[in-house]
């Protein structure tokens, strides 16, 4: 009996050794997979560097740098590198006015007008609306003669909101009847969790959720700043095709675009907002859930229309962050672009995936945008798209 005893537990015990080592090289299969796919991007010319970051079940399956950071330098990119994140630094921001109601200290009930009352139809929007891109406020980075022409300017909050409120164009629909997409809404609310706070955006999210959570590379950029590592970024006008990204100032994205990071310090970020450590539980299922038009249909039957509209139905917007069906895998996340940068952002909560990606090139055919949705794709065990 002991002896039978002896061979059952020899026997489970390999068993488990045969599982973990199938496990590892499932692992080693997918990061295989994710390195050939980044290094047939930098190849092919979509990118000249990349940053990858994939973790599934809360462990790495792969953190690399590909390519370079500097094109005139000759200098690669690793994991300690720093990029500009764009429209991904909208989530920041959110979690800043959630964890602000949460304390009392606002409502997402409360209209524009108690912060920014000179603003145009203040009474009428509320930031509820405006997180969801449902306030109707017009985008100030469509008009292109303002941004060639103030873009490079370095201004306050109050002051570019200032300018906001004067451009020819400031309300696109009544609000709560459709939805746009508003840089100008988030850089607003950035500057409302500075009024509401006392203190500048930069300093609330490095005290609050950066140096917290260690995100060594993640802060309200200052292009003024010497950070190591900042890698330098492209427009692209085709594959191979790039030059030097056209000056922004980083006072004019704000809230809405100004931020940088790396793709681990994203990772991570996921890790914290989707396991529970950032929000309370009400505020993160607000978060992830599809904002409403005034009609109490989904704010998604008011967006116009995309390239993608035979999925019609299957893109909702929370507060900032989309909530998207990818053949049966329900993706939550983010994209951002900014002149020489593009990024994304995505969680799969039933897979427990999480995939950041981030390029020095933003354009045509170049990016961060196609790189992410393959490996994604690698990572749920679908077919390739393209």
């Amino acid at each position: 009996m002991i002896v039978s005893m002896r061979k059952v537990a020899v026997g489970a015990v390999c068993s488990v050794l045969l599982c973990a080592t199938a496990l590892a090289a499932s692992n080693a299969e997918l990061a295989a997979a994710i390195d050939k796919v980044a290094t047939a991007a930098i190849a092919a010319g979509e990118s000249p560097g990349l940053q990858v970051a994939v973790y599934k079940d809360g462990a790495p399956v792969l953190v690399k740098g590909y390519g370079s950071a500097n094109l005139e330098l000759n200098v690669p990119v690793n994991n300690d590198s720093v990029f500009l994140i764009g429209s991904v630094t909208k989530q920041f921001t959110a979690v800043a006015l959630l964890k602000l109601q949460e304390e009392g200290k606002l409502s997402l009930d409360d209209k524009l007008s108690k912060y920014y009352p000179a603003f145009p139809n203040a009474d009428s929007v509320t930031l509820k609306q405006m997180l969801h891109h449902t306030s109707g406020i017009s985008n100030y980075t469509a008009d292109a003669s303002f941004m060639q022409w103030e873009g490079a300017q370095n201004r306050t909050t109050d002051d570019w909101i200032a300018q906001f409120a004067r451009l020819p164009k400031t309300q696109d629909f009544p609000p709560g009847t459709a939805w746009n997409y508003s840089n100008t809404a988030y850089f607003i609310l950035g500057g409302i969790v500075e009024k509401v706070s006392g203190k500048p955006l930069a300093t609330v999210l490095h005290d609050r959720f950066f140096g917290p959570l260690g995100l060594k590379h993640t802060a309200l950029d200052d292009e003024s700043q010497i950070v190591p590592g900042r890698v330098a970024g492209y427009d692209g006008t085709g594959l191979k095709q790039f030059h030097n990204a056209d000056f922004l100032s980083m006072t004019i994205p704000g809230g809405a675009g100004a931020m940088r990071s790396s793709a681990d310090d994203l990772a991570h970020w996921n890790a914290a907002l989707f396991g529970g450590k950032i929000l309370k539980p009400a505020s993160f299922q607000a978060m992830i859930t599809p904002g409403k038009l005034n009609n109490g249909k989904n704010s998604s039957t008011g967006m116009p229309p995309r390239p993608d509209d035979k999925n019609k139905g299957s893109y909702e917007y929370g507060y900032a962050l989309s909530i998207v069906d990818v053949d049966g895998h329900q993706r939550i996340g983010h994209g951002g672009g900014i002149p020489g940068f593009n990024s994304s952002l995505n969680q799969f909560p039933q897979d427990h995936v999480t995939v950041a990606v981030i390029a020095n090139s933003i354009g045509k055919d170049v990016g961060a945008g196609k790189v992410a949705g393959r490996i994604e794709r690698i990572m749920l065990g679908l077919p390739p798209k393209e």
